[in-house]
């Protein structure tokens, strides 16, 4: 069959077209602008003040551009649609013998003769007026063109198998552009636009995506980055080298951060305010690198340790550099390195990581006094009061009474000291309200069993004591349970998973005035053999605490039975001084000093001696004894 192509000349069949291409454009456009960016706690606005903060970027055109596209494909979608609703679609009818005759298909040669008599004695054109003579002669045409078809064997053939007496005919095939685009004067244009975009745009985007996915991995993490992290980190490493590793990151040899030969003048200032610094206050001399000697590596580890030492820094560009140092270095702690160590269950790597991300996030050295972390509490201030009035921690400052918290900050004025103690007082305050280990469904742990670890943790100063109880439920509380009620400890642990989702909380935002973006107050719970300093588990980071939190992980007990110890602990991510720690033992005891478990009753009744079932149990005896008689006399032969 031959194809004939035809161009949509009235522009009908184009608007469907040009509708579902747009549609598959701009709709996914929309949903992404909407709902596709998420901003990150860095990247949030933040709420708390702050002492250093990032340049403002100017507003790129880029947004209202993309915004700006997609109110025009909006509106051409709705003009389009208009235009489909309004213009009329002239169908194609197929050519019907049966229905020009008006009877019903298959019907006998007589029925058609008798049929084509009466419309032609109706339609013959010397038997209607003039006014009718001309569509008279167009209705014999279709009558004896019908007639012929079905009385014809021929014909009829060629009606039933191609839809025509005639025989095959060409195929009309519709193609929904406008012929404008397609004649000669235009195609140098159409050609031109079809080059620009599958030459050039389409293989332009493609290769930048493919380009980034294959230098980020899935945490947006350049690949080089975590290729060097798992090459250099070890279980016992020090907290310095550990910095030192992160500041080796490929981010940081960026563009945007990298190493500028018109820096050097600003950094070697820089370094000089920093020895000065850490020698008085740290007893510890900033030095560089031994390992990573890059510039940019030098480079970024002045910017951070300027960040721990609170050193003000001159350069306005220099300083919008190092908080995105910050910002970038806290995002390899968290997604990088904290995740390679917890894979290798290293618990001192793991802790002293956690301890990098306070630092980070407060903008202080390591085994700094908590107390630097309130409003006017300097490097300066911090050693007199802690010499004077032996305070060192914000949660000491607390227990005191206003008279006495006056005293021992004697040194600040009194605005800075109402500010010290609002933040104090919003610092939180954590505690463990209940450890559990415990096998579920049983009374004592034994070996290789799967052991259930419940922990409630609290903030005992939260401001709104919000105390999650489930959805038209009365849930039981942990701390309400006893070690020896195993029912309901199993109905807790069951439960726990659907009350989980019902009570999610938004965290307080962390007070962090020398980290720029927003950081939201998140905490790590681990658990770890005392004896091996090895992870039982992946730390567990908690990210909805607000008030209280209960926390449910499970492990495998030891093969031997012995008593083991664990640390239990659980760190801040923002604050200093904050983490707590509970040691906790476990005894694994033989199964054999369970209770035995009850006998199963057997309910099934002897068969009746009557019944087909008594009938068959007899004969398999019966054919039993016959093979034990026919095995006897084997032996005895």
């Amino acid at each position: 069959m031959r194809s004939k192509y035809t161009y949509d000349e009235s522009g009908v069949t184009f608007f469907y077209y040009a509708l579902t291409v747009l549609s598959l454009v701009v709709a996914p456009a929309t949903v992404y602008m909407l709902f596709g960016k998420k901003n990150s706690d860095a990247g949030a606005k933040p709420k708390t003040p702050k002492v250093r903060a990032r340049i403002p970027k100017k507003k790129s055109a880029t947004p209202n551009l993309k915004l700006g596209l997609i109110l025009a494909g909006w509106a051409l979608i709705f003009l389009l649609s208009y235009k489909v609703k309004t213009t009329e679609v002239m169908e194609a009818k197929m050519w019907d013998p049966y229905e020009i005759l008006g009877i019903d298909n298959g019907e006998k040669e007589e029925t058609i003769t008798r049929a084509y008599r009466k419309l032609s004695l109706k339609w013959h054109p010397d038997k209607v007026g003039k006014d009718l003579k001309e569509k008279a002669g167009e209705m014999m045409a279709e009558i004896n063109r019908a007639h012929k078809t079905l009385t014809n064997a021929e014909a009829r053939e060629n009606y039933e198998k191609y839809g025509n007496p005639d025989g095959m005919q060409t195929q009309s095939m519709g193609i929904a552009l406008p012929k404008l685009l397609v004649e000669a004067h235009t195609s140098p244009f159409v050609l031109a636009l079809y080059g620009l975009v599958f030459g050039f745009i389409m293989p332009f985007y493609v290769g930048r995506w493919w380009y980034n996915s294959t230098r980020y991995q899935k945490d947006h993490i350049l690949n080089p980055t975590m290729s060097t992290f798992f090459k250099n980190i070890r279980e016992h490493i020090s907290q310095r080298n550990l910095i030192e590793l992160l500041t080796a990151a490929s981010e940081f040899a960026e563009d945007d951060l990298k190493y500028r030969p018109a820096d050097e003048a600003a950094l070697k200032a820089l370094v000089e305010k920093i020895r000065r610094v850490s020698q008085i206050y740290a007893n510890d001399m900033f030095s560089a690198p031994k390992k990573f000697t890059g510039k940019d590596v030098w480079k970024a580890n002045i910017l951070l340790h300027a960040h721990f030492f609170r050193v003000k820094i001159d350069d306005g560009e220099l300083a919008d550099q190092q908080q995105q140092v910050v910002m970038t270095a806290l995002t390899l702690v968290h997604r990088g390195l904290l995740q390679i160590s917890t894979t290798h269950n290293w618990y001192t790597c793991s802790t002293l990581l956690m301890n990098i991300s306070q630092m980070l996030v407060q903008g202080v050295y390591c085994y700094d006094a908590p107390l630097i972390q309130l409003p006017g509490i300097t490097w300066e201030n911090q050693p007199k009061i802690f010499k004077e009035k032996n305070l060192y921690s914000n949660h000491q400052l607390m227990r005191m009474t206003g008279g006495e918290q006056r005293k021992a900050l004697s040194l600040l004025n009194d605005k800075q000291f109402e500010e010290a103690i609002q933040v104090a007082k919003t610092i939180p305050r954590l505690e463990i309200a209940r450890v559990l280990l415990t096998v579920v469904g049983d009374k004592a742990i034994t070996p290789a069993s799967i052991v259930t670890l419940i922990v409630k943790v609290r903030i005992a100063n939260a401001p709104n004591k919000i105390v999650p109880r489930g959805k038209g439920v009365a849930v039981a509380d942990i701390e309400d349970i006893s070690d020896e009620d195993t029912a309901a400890i199993e109905n807790f642990v069951a439960d726990f998973g659907k009350r989980e989702k019902e009570t999610k909380q938004t965290p307080p935002e962390a007070y962090c005035p020398y980290f720029a973006g927003r950081k939201d107050s998140q905490w790590w719970l681990s658990f770890a053999n005392y004896q091996s300093g090895k992870l039982v588990v992946p730390p567990v980071r908690i990210s909805d605490l607000v008030s209280e939190r209960v926390v449910v992980l499970q492990f495998q007990a030891p093969p031997q039975k012995e008593t083991y110890r664990f640390h239990l602990s659980i760190k801040s991510d923002s604050y200093i001084g904050n983490d707590v720690m509970q040691e906790v033992q476990m005894t694994v005891v033989d199964r054999s000093t369970l209770p035995s478990e009850p006998a199963i009753v057997d309910d099934i009744s002897e068969p009746e001696e009557d019944s087909i079932a008594a009938q068959m149990a007899q004969l398999r005896g019966q054919q039993a004894g016959a093979r034990r008689g026919d095995d006897e006399s084997s032996d005895e032969d």
